[in-house]
């Protein structure tokens, strides 16, 4: 019994400590993910985002299907902006909304998320920033209601949990 005893706790003593082995304190340094490089040249660690900034993320695009200018609004930093593919710069929910609701009369597009990635790092004042990298597949239709797609990459700079910047790069692919 006592040799039970000790293997018992000898086993507890060294599983315990490698249990807690991928979770971070705070203070912790955590393990970097990538890399953020700088117009300068330097680059600092990206680490692991927080995962509930992919639920926020998936909530937004479900939005967007669901064509809830409203919802989509309120998930918005007051300072919302987006730069969509053409190079145009949309700021603010109003000029979004305005947006989208004439690509949806133009091509009923429809968005399904693919993935996405929570990651943060520091900008160039050594802030940390909030950011996710996420890739949908946009179907929808042409004026003459052929079958459109297009892969939409696209990141996402977040603020006090809203969605403040968008970067959105596009190709077509092949409609299935």
């Amino acid at each position: 019994m006592q040799k039970m005893l000790m293997l018992l706790l000898t086993t507890t003593l060294i599983v315990a400590p490698a249990a807690n082995a991928g979770h971070h304190e705070g203070g912790e340094k955590q393990a970097a993910i990538g890399i953020q490089i700088f117009d300068d040249g330097r680059s600092v660690p990206l680490v692991a985002g927080a995962q509930a900034n992919v639920a926020l993320w998936q909530e937004y695009i479900e939005a967007h299907n669901d064509r809830d200018f409203e919802k989509i609004a309120a998930m918005n930093a007051e300072n919302f902006e987006a730069i969509v593919p053409t190079g145009e710069r949309v700021v603010g929910s109003e000029a979004q909304a305005a947006f989208l609701k004439a690509w949806i009369a133009e091509s009923n597009p429809v968005w399904k998320v693919m993935y996405v990635v929570a990651n943060d790092g520091e900008n160039t004042e050594g802030k940390m920033e909030e950011w996710l990298s996420t890739g949908q597949m946009i179907s929808s239709t042409d004026a003459e209601g052929n079958p459109m797609a297009e892969y939409h990459s696209i990141d996402v700079k977040l603020d006090a949990g809203k969605i403040q910047q968008v970067y959105v790069a596009a190709m077509q692919v092949p409609a299935q």
